[in-house]
């Protein structure tokens, strides 16, 4: 008996042996770091659910019964034991679905990108044709602040051709180790001069080791997003940027990745647009194209790492910490 408790100690997921009455006979260690995690009810309903099922009424053994407790998803395999209970091996498959709807939202990205960049593409023709007949009327006209009022928005609509048209070619990274408070508060300086009635607080962690990440890519993404910030409380507020080492359970269980939080002191994102940010052209903001946070999605993304929002008017950059720094 010691020897098969030993092996079952040795499995990861959680091993439960339920009574019918809902007593736990045995359950390895992995059950119980599950029930300090979840809390003595939500395990005692986790571990209880399958009672409610007809083949196991029946005394039949059922796979991938699926369960939500709180924030957390789970997959339990019942069998019976003996006659008096069950025994339970329970998955905990949050990470898994999480991860599946982030790579959902990623395609929905790329393919909205792809699909602007080819409609965009197709008017560059009719662009450049209406840029070279103004240029013409130019010579002979008199009325020339006309033809430069169209020469400026031809431009305007090709600067907004080509920022789309980047979204869908490869960043190319030019990476080195930086100090990531050197690059965020590169980024600062050059917000400062311009929004003088705006208090940058920093809140870093001086612990943090050097990371192996294209600085200047980096500092357009840091300067989109504490711009969005600013532009969301008017000018005039405070910016608080924060650092540290991520244990996000998703993105970082291991603590290998390091988190940027930039946080302004507005109402945050209406809920209505929180799933759709880092798509192009859909913007909070009346003058807005939403093409910024999507570019900086798409850098933040091949340096490995995430880019999102996780409510309270603050957005977070995960970036993953070099092998031989990774504590």
């Amino acid at each position: 008996m010691e020897k098969f408790e030993k092996i079952l100690e040795s499995i990861e997921d959680p091993v439960v042996v339920v009574s019918k009455e809902g007593k736990i006979i045995y359950m390895n260690q992995a059950g119980y770091i599950l029930k300090s995690q979840l809390g003595g009810k939500q395990f005692e309903e986790l571990i209880n659910y399958p009672f409610s099922l007809e083949f196991i009424k029946k005394g039949m053994s059922v796979k991938g019964i699926f369960k939500e407790i709180k924030e957390s998803r789970f997959l339990i395999d019942a069998f019976p034991y003996e006659k008096r209970g069950l025994t339970l091996l329970i998955r905990d498959i949050t990470r898994f679905i999480e991860l599946e709807e982030l790579s959902k939202k990623e395609g929905l990205i790329i393919t909205v990108s792809k699909l602007l960049s080819s409609v965009f593409h197709d008017m560059k023709g009719p662009v450049g044709g209406i840029k070279g007949a103004a240029q013409l009327l130019k010579e002979d006209i008199q009325d020339e602040e006309l033809v430069d009022d169209i020469l400026y928005e031809t431009k305007r609509i090709e600067t907004m051709i080509n920022e789309i048209t980047l979204l869908t070619k490869p960043v190319k990274l030019s990476k080195s180790y930086v100090n990531i408070h050197k690059v965020l508060d590169d980024a600062i300086k050059t917000l400062e001069k311009q929004y003088t009635k705006v208090y940058f607080e920093r809140i870093y962690d001086p612990s943090l080791p050097d990371l192996l990440i294209d600085a200047d890519y980096m500092n357009r993404v840091f300067i989109n997003i504490i711009r969005n910030g600013i532009e969301a409380i008017n000018s005039e507020g405070k910016i608080t940027i924060q650092t540290g080492i991520s244990w996000d359970k998703v993105y970082s269980p291991k603590g290998n990745k390091i988190f940027v939080r930039i946080k302004d002191s507005g109402e945050g994102v209406p809920d209505e647009f929180v799933d759709k940010l880092f798509i192009p052209f859909i913007s909070t903001k009346k003058k807005g194209m939403g093409i910024g946070l999507s570019s900086s999605y798409k850098i933040v993304k091949q340096h490995n790492g995430v880019l999102r929002y996780i409510g309270d008017a603050t957005f977070e950059i995960l970036l993953p910490i070099p092998e031989r720094s990774c504590r």
